[in-house]
């Protein structure tokens, strides 16, 4: 290449550089001005550009960003015009703040009287603040009431289980292998629901039914153990106890008439099942309302039968090799979580009181599987 091409090319670039630099530094330049004028409005003139948007969003239905943006005017600390008031007042009773609502609707009619632009609209958000505001406490007195209902039924369901220690497993010899082997355990004292947790109970802490089979006194089901969790912890909250699922050493011991070689609740004999469970022999196929049969030696119903019962372990197959014998809460981690009893569709051999079983807590949700609670003294 000639060197007076070079030269030209030469030219050319550091030209190009000069104006790619030059136009930055204008930009820069101009965007500074820009800022500086924003930061000096006046706070009077912004609070103006606040409202004006706030207008139009109410115009579009955009409530929440409406009071945004007026809430941003009133931290301005200038006088604002009284139609301030209404369109926040307006506002605020359309995303549910009936309390915030009526002070601002208040102030608005206070400075405009009835001359104001907004005036009759203002006096008819307040009726209906007014009215939303009864409403609420009426629904507030509704759910303490239930929520006192729930605390007295389950309490009153409670039943002291005085601990003691017991071989806990496969003590019939005809079990599977996750029942092995035979150990020794010690539960302490603890108080356990003399019925599963029933349908009604269920919708007075959570306000739904999920069951398949609807029956007031028919234990809840279709819930999995995550579900269970939510229910204990608003339970507790409206109760101030501490209600808990129990474990699965603190349900064989219970279920077992306070460690009794006993097969199935409340008997040895397969014959007698039906005297103690609604289970595949005489269920016709779903729940019944619990207590319906005879309880165990502990005054317990349904520990076997009509719905499997989630404890509060994680679930190990091999967990009885390293079991603690006192209080065993199960192993520190795992996939599924412990049930026992069986329920309505169980055949026998599911229905004993050392058979194990397991599912994943956060599973599918059957209408054979409920729970029964339970708490430390």
């Amino acid at each position: 290449m000639h060197t007076i091409q070079i030269e030209y090319f030469r030219q050319y670039i550091i030209s190009s550089i000069f104006s790619v630099t030059l136009m930055m530094v204008t930009y820069v330049a101009i965007m500074s001005v820009v800022f500086a004028q924003e930061k000096e409005l006046p706070p009077e003139i912004q609070a103006d550009i606040l409202i004006s948007a706030a207008k139009k969003d109410i115009q579009a239905g955009k409530w929440k960003d409406a009071v945004e943006g007026l809430e941003k005017a009133l931290k301005l600390g200038v006088k604002l015009p009284g139609e301030f008031h209404f369109y926040y007042g307006k506002a605020l009773f359309k995303i549910g703040n009936y309390d915030e609502s009526l002070s601002s609707l208040t102030s608005y009619l206070t400075l405009v009287g009835k001359d104001g632009e907004h005036y009759e609209e203002a006096i008819t958000l307040v009726v209906d603040a007014r009215d939303e505001q009864e409403d609420a406490k009426l629904r507030s007195l509704e759910s303490t009431h239930q929520r006192t209902e729930a605390s007295d039924e389950t309490e009153k369901d409670m039943q002291f289980i005085k601990g003691g220690c017991f071989d806990m497993g496969d003590i019939f010899g005809d079990g599977s292998g996750d029942e092995k082997p035979v150990h020794k355990v010690c539960v302490s004292d603890f108080y356990m629901g003399k019925t599963e947790v029933t349908q009604k109970q269920w919708i007075d802490v959570m306000g739904n039914n999920p069951s398949k089979f609807k029956c007031d006194d028919c234990p809840v089901e279709r819930v999995n153990w995550d579900d269970v969790q939510d229910f204990m912890k608003k339970l507790n909250k409206a109760t101030g106890m501490n209600y808990r699922l129990p474990t699965e050493a603190e349900w064989e011991y219970a279920a077992r008439s306070g460690g009794s070689n006993e097969k199935w609740v409340g008997t040895g004999k397969e014959s007698e099942l039906g005297t103690y469970a609604w289970y595949s022999g005489n269920s016709r196929s779903s729940t019944h309302a619990v207590a319906g049969k005879e309880p165990n030696g502990l005054g317990l119903y349904d520990m076997m039968g009509n719905v499997w019962e989630w404890c509060s372990d994680l679930y190990d197959s091999d967990y009885y090799e390293n079991s603690p014998a006192k209080n065993p809460q199960g192993p520190s981690d795992g996939l599924h979580r412990v049930i026992r009893g069986g329920g309505w569709r169980s055949k026998a051999k599911s229905l004993r009181t050392t058979e194990r079983n397991y599912f994943d807590p956060s599973s599918k949700k059957f209408s054979d599987i409920g729970f029964r609670l339970a708490r430390s003294p």
